[in-house]
């Protein structure tokens, strides 16, 4: 695993998605998150709207690892639009972010999540979302949005997601 972060400011980025409640041991099964993925696509190229690269997982609130985590699955676009077929419209909000973008398969995200939140800490950045988790509220500004694709780099060791924590 290879972790880079910064602060970065970023602009608003909408996106057109779909929203989930499930358990992360949930994400890859039949109906879960990850197959919303090739849907979100696919309404996006018959309705002629560009994505802006690989998907987001946008959550709004994470309670604890077993739980159930509220996050909306999604592909961004660069205007607002309006969706059909149970899927929403939404935006990560513009501001100062701290990013970390980690190399490597995705079992490794929760550890780059802590060195995210120390190196925030030891930077003097003050998270909207508290890390690892979150008692309770809801959050406007956590995503990770992955950059690799997976067809095209098979080898989850070199895959690269962008992990987003707007600043509060």
């Amino acid at each position: 695993m290879a972790l880079h972060i910064a602060a970065e400011e970023r602009p608003a980025v909408h996106y057109i998605g779909a929203p989930f409640t499930s358990r992360f041991a949930e994400f890859g099964a039949p109906g879960g998150p990850n197959q919303a993925i090739p849907r979100i696509y696919q309404w996006l190229a018959e309705h002629q709207i560009a994505p802006l690269g690989g998907p987001l997982y946008v959550y709004r609130h994470i309670s604890g690892p077993d739980d159930a985590v509220d996050l909306t699955v999604a592909v961004p676009i660069a205007a607002p639009s309006t969706p059909s077929e149970g899927l929403v419209l939404g935006e990560l909000p513009a501001g100062t972010y701290v990013v970390g973008r980690h190399t490597g398969g995705p079992d490794a995200i929760p550890a780059a999540y802590e060195e995210v939140r120390t190196w925030a800490t030891d930077h003097g950045h003050r998270l909207a979302a508290a890390l690892p988790m979150d008692c309770g509220g809801q959050w406007t500004g956590h995503a990770e949005h992955f950059l690799t694709d997976p067809i095209e780099e098979p080898d989850p060791s070199k895959w690269v997601t962008d992990l987003l924590f707007k600043t509060a």
